[in-house]
């Protein structure tokens, strides 16, 4: 389950010409597309109404397609489902975000990684 006390996730916007703006997401899974419902709703015309869900697993964001009409991507490859690491870039419609958050570590995980 997602603990904000242990994750700050931010979506930088990366539109050339225009100021950083930064959405803070402080639930997940969160659900990002057009519909006014929309957790994050994004104004632009290749997004759909439900476009893609953002959820943490193990203090790793996982981003998943939700049959968008135009695609997700990741690094400039579409998916249907891929982990967000920070830094990645995420593009949905012609919206690219840099994705930042601190990784947590599972305490119980902590001496694998």
């Amino acid at each position: 389950m997602f603990d904000p006390a242990n994750m700050t996730v931010r979506l930088v916007s990366l539109t050339p010409g225009e100021p950083r703006v930064q959405t803070i997401i402080n639930k997940l899974p969160v659900v990002i597309g057009r519909n006014p419902h929309a957790d994050v709703q994004l104004d632009d015309c290749w997004v759909s109404r439900v476009h893609c869900e953002i959820s943490e697993i193990s203090g790793i964001l996982l981003v998943r397609d939700l049959d968008s009409k135009n695609g997700t991507v990741v690094n400039g490859q579409y998916i249907k489902e891929a982990h967000l690491l920070p830094g990645d870039r995420l593009t949905i419609g012609l919206t690219s975000f840099q994705v930042q958050y601190k990784r947590q570590r599972n305490k119980l995980l902590a001496g694998v990684w």
